[in-house]
């Protein structure tokens, strides 16, 4: 299984995978200069960055698990579907805006799309998902018949 992540949702996410853009001397410059204060920029990039959704892909001999952190959702704005072996975790945030100042937000509620990329290692019509205690779980069961163990050829 191979993840694909939408970089319209999340434009640093090529820095995040080196090791944190945030962290680098440009990063924070960055951030210091273009998000600071009423910077226009501040909110566009705030929700894309901090709206990113962590993943754990979990290997067992039946099954890949996948478990999305998404605490303080909606079950039912979830969207899991699988097309052309292309697995998709969307969630679509309700247009309520509220009225309320935030002096400071760090905890953004919006829209967001993870992808993964399955193989034919994968029953994809047999998939489940459940969302419990803010963690979205979906079950992929293998395929016997494609997740054969290793098999040792002997030397002669």
């Amino acid at each position: 299984m191979y993840t694909q992540h939408n970089t319209t949702q999340h434009p640093f996410e090529k820095f995040r995978q080196c090791g944190g853009f945030e962290k680098t001397n440009f990063g924070r410059k960055f951030r210091d200069h273009f998000m600071a204060g009423n910077h226009p920029l501040k909110d566009m990039f705030d929700r894309k960055i901090n709206n990113y959704k962590p993943v754990n892909i979990i290997e067992s001999d039946g099954h890949f698990t996948v478990q999305l952190f998404a605490a303080g959702l909606k079950k039912e704005l979830f969207k899991v579907a699988i097309k052309d072996q292309v697995l998709t975790i969307s969630y679509t945030q309700d247009d309520e805006s509220t009225d309320s100042h935030i002096v400071y937000q760090e905890f953004y509620e919006g829209s967001f799309e993870r992808r993964f990329q399955l193989t034919d290692k994968v029953f994809d019509d047999q998939v489940s998902a459940m969302y419990e205690n803010g963690v979205l779980t979906v079950v992929l069961p293998k395929n016997p018949d494609k997740n054969k163990p290793e098999q040792n050829v002997d030397i002669h």
